[in-house]
């Protein structure tokens, strides 16, 4: 009996590590404030882990494709007024953006400190 239960419980690890998949894509933005309104979007279930990196303006996530899509993931991002690589965020929403964080008219957040 121990060991049925030993290999029911590493065959349910592998069927939930293989749900599990990755993607990179680029994400316009500008500083810390778009960094966390970026990676709150994607504070939903189904996300395991989001990072958006500002040099390259690439975000990586780690997603459980039977709970989310890649393009939720996308919307989600539109949503809090930021464009990707597969469309552009709504002008309302990118109106409603700080106005150090408006990438589409080159804006600067002077605050911000690059390395």
């Amino acid at each position: 009996m121990k060991y049925a239960l030993v290999l029911f419980a590493l065959v349910a690890t592998q069927w939930a590590h293989a749900q599990k998949e990755s993607v990179t894509f680029r994400v316009e933005g500008i500083c810390g404030m778009c960094e966390d309104r970026i990676e709150g979007a994607l504070d939903v279930p189904g996300v395991v882990v989001a990072d958006w990196d500002r040099d390259s303006k690439m975000v990586s996530v780690v997603y459980r494709s039977k709970k989310i899509t890649e393009q939720q993931l996308h919307d989600l991002i539109h949503a809090v007024g930021h464009d990707t690589s597969a469309g552009k965020a709504s002008d309302e929403e990118y109106a409603g953006l700080h106005g150090c964080c408006k990438y589409r008219e080159g804006a600067s957040c002077p605050h911000e400190e690059k390395e």
